[in-house]
């Protein structure tokens, strides 16, 4: 399956500077494996701020149509480890959709392995619709599309819940594949957080004043603007469309 592998992360809004070490051991994971690698780091900022993380469903329904037979996502706050085997090494039998729980005991999407199946692209865009639809508290993570991956992942027959060494957001001690430092124990560096802050603050700036320049009212997420930025990102790197 080496050839037909895509592993990608996306790192806009700043993220591609403050987690540039991040994002070269995944490009040397994938070297290492004969995978396929990209990370989107353009453009610099989106006007969908934060929320740009839907992207990363929309840009797996476009490798998958366009004949990956897996697709590897990790975040680019997430370190791979020298030591992390090949994906076919947790591959299962009718299980199409790999993700490990955090410390909440919850799914986190920071790591996400897909196989290629029809079901999964169904699953995937029955996500990115109901983008918009509340879902039930317990499975609310406050922003992003990690909620809505955890609400549709329960009493779904394919979903294979991966070790914890293979997202590790809590654990110091674990020996583990992926260390993931988002928002938890892992992530204690005092300028670390400052960075995420001043990131944060910023790019809900640059949200208002493009929202202010439009003369538009923005929704949660917009409903035109996570296509749009699709469409631009894929216009940009053809990786997701190479097979």
């Amino acid at each position: 399956m080496k050839n037909k592998v895509l592993v990608f992360s996306i790192a806009l809004n700043g993220y591609q500077w403050l987690y540039k070490d991040c994002i070269a051991s995944h490009k040397r994971y994938a070297d290492l494996n004969g995978y396929t690698y990209q990370v989107v780091t353009k453009p610099y900022a989106t006007s969908i701020g934060v929320e740009c993380c839907w992207l990363k469903l929309t840009l797996m329904i476009e490798a998958l149509a366009n004949g990956y037979d897996a697709v590897l996502f990790v975040d680019a706050d997430a370190y791979i480890q020298t030591h992390a085997p090949q994906l076919s090494s947790v591959l299962l039998p009718d299980k199409y959709v790999y993700l490990a729980k955090s410390y909440t005991g919850r799914y986190n999407s920071g790591v996400i392995l897909i196989k290629n199946h029809r079901k999964v692209l169904h699953w995937l865009n029955m996500i990115v619709t109901a983008r918009h639809q509340p879902i039930l508290a317990e499975n609310n993570v406050g922003w992003g599309e990690n909620g809505h991956i955890i609400e549709y992942t329960k009493h779904c027959q394919f979903v294979s819940t991966l070790d914890r060494s293979w997202n590790n957001t809590y654990d110091p001690d674990l020996n583990d594949y992926i260390r993931h430092y988002s928002f938890g124990p892992l992530r204690t560096n005092l300028w670390l957080n400052l960075s995420h802050k001043i990131l944060a603050r910023l790019t809900k700036l640059f949200s208002k004043c493009q929202a202010l320049a439009e003369m538009k009212c923005q929704s949660y997420p917009p409903p035109d603007k996570l296509t749009k930025l699709t469409s631009l990102v894929l216009k940009r790197y053809s990786e997701f469309r190479r097979i």
